[in-house]
């Protein structure tokens, strides 16, 4: 009996967690707050938005919006404070640098190209010292923050 209740609690934590992760809801402009609405049409006109998702994902809010003018698509996600955490922009297949052109024909011969998108991610640098030791972090509008010194020390281990 004790051990149906014990996973019954697990399963119910499981599922809780789970259901938390991530939230999207499809939302209309005039939804969007003022500063994330002035942000947005530093970028497009309204009339070319034709999707904003809120995102909810463990407490930190985000807003996507895609856009489509003059036949290309773009996607922006802002963080909560109005900053840019990435933009996506469709790019035609012949304006990809001549290099990486030539690597995705070398390492994928028979690939057939269906979209092209240039990205471009946003993030802070901050750098300092901890414990004597130099420490370099990567932190996201929205808190993420990546330890650049774990990352390099990962990197090194796979040569």
């Amino acid at each position: 009996m004790k051990s149906v209740i014990m996973t019954t609690i697990g399963c119910f934590i499981l599922l809780t967690t789970y259901a938390q992760a991530e939230d999207e809801k499809i939302i209309p402009f005039n939804a969007l707050p003022h500063q994330i609405q002035q942000a947005v049409l530093k970028y497009t006109k309204e009339a070319n938005i034709k999707k904003i998702e809120l995102i909810q994902d463990e407490g930190v809010i985000k807003y996507e919006i895609e856009s489509m003018e003059n036949g290309l698509g773009m996607g922006i996600t802002f963080a909560e404070n109005g900053g840019i955490l990435e933009v996506e922009k469709s790019m035609a297949l012949f304006s990809l640098p001549a290099a990486a052109l030539a690597e995705i024909k070398k390492d994928y011969p028979t690939i057939k190209i269906q979209n092209v998108e240039s990205v471009q991610s946003y993030y802070y640098e901050v750098e300092g010292t901890m414990d004597g030791k130099k420490v370099q972090i990567k932190v996201l509008a929205t808190g993420d923050i990546e330890d650049e010194n774990t990352k390099e020390s990962r990197d090194d281990h796979k040569k």
